[in-house]
């Protein structure tokens, strides 16, 4: 591609005599915009949104199945609050990919569980000094790192992002 350029020395002259000289530009990738789709037609974002999705009578009644996410400062008073159930903690980093991987999967056993009996916590290692130094005195040493608590005191710990171990280790206790 090729433009039209006037010397710097002479662009008053150039003009008025016509004299320009040849320049090469570089090519530059630009982001164009899609067209726009006919107008009968929806588009691609609008299918894909949560406010065209229909709401249902049962997913406005039914209570939010959650993971419950703590900080270290409170880490024990949580302890204290749900200490009639199974706590099970999830130490983990948001850097840590083993820890991303099993995120769902604790999201998936929590919304099965019944949370009279059974809570999920998840605490975040890596977010304050004040985690980092719980994570210390707790004796984290690999992400994740999963504590069960029952009556505030811990009864048993995993780690790693082994689904199927943690299911059997929460049966194990639920039991109990």
């Amino acid at each position: 591609m090729s433009a039209l350029r006037f010397p710097t020395s002479n662009a008053v002259n150039g003009l008025y005599t016509g004299h320009a000289e040849r320049i090469c530009l570089r090519t530059v990738a630009v982001a164009v915009p899609r067209k726009v789709m006919s107008i009968g037609r929806a588009t691609r974002t609008e299918k894909a949104t949560l406010a065209s999705m229909p709401v249902t009578a049962e997913a406005v009644a039914a209570p939010a199945k959650i993971v419950h996410v703590i900080t270290a400062d409170q880490y024990h008073e949580f302890l204290a609050e749900h200490s009639d159930k199974l706590v099970t903690m999830d130490f983990f980093a948001v850097w840590c990919g083993p820890c991303k991987m099993i995120a769902p999967e604790l999201d998936r056993l929590a919304a099965e569980s019944d949370p009279s009996k059974l809570v999920f916590a998840k605490l975040d290692c890596g977010a304050t000094n004040e985690s980092k130094k719980l994570a210390i005195s707790l004796g984290i040493k690999a992400l994740p790192t999963f504590h069960l608590y029952k009556d505030s005191k811990l009864v048993d710990t995993m780690t790693g992002a082994k689904v199927k171990n943690l299911v059997e280790l929460i049966t194990k206790h639920s039991v109990q």
